[in-house]
C-alpha cells in the first residue's frame, strides 16, 4: 500500500536552498515516505495533526491522510535551538 507524496511550494522553495549533498539524502528520506509514512524515525508532534521526520540537521513536517493515500510536505527546516 503505497502513499502519494506532495510537496507544498513553500517547502519545495527551502528543499532548493539545501545543500547538494543533504539534498540528495532528505530526497530518499521524502520518498521513502511512499511506502511507509509512520516509520520509526517519524514522530507525531502534539498538539496538532503533523508528523516529522529527521534527516541529518534537517527536519521535514508533514501531514498524512490514510483516506486519499497521501503525504503531504509541509516545511523542511534546518533543525536548530529555536527549532521547536
Amino acid at each position: 500500500m503505497t502513499y502519494r507524496v506532495e510537496i507544498l511550494p513553500a517547502a519545495l522553495k527551502e528543499y532548493r536552498r539545501i545543500p547538494p549533498g543533504d539534498k540528495e539524502i532528505i530526497k530518499k528520506a521524502i520518498l521513502g515516505l511512499e511506502l511507509n509514512p509512520r516509520g520509526p524515525q517519524v514522530k507525531k508532534l502534539q498538539g496538532c495533526e503533523y508528523y516529522r521526520l529527521r534527516v541529518r540537521n534537517w527536519r521535514v513536517i508533514f501531514a498524512v491522510s490514510d483516506p486519499h493515500k497521501l503525504v503531504t510536505v509541509i516545511a523542511i527546516e534546518r533543525r536548530t535551538s529555536t527549532t521547536y
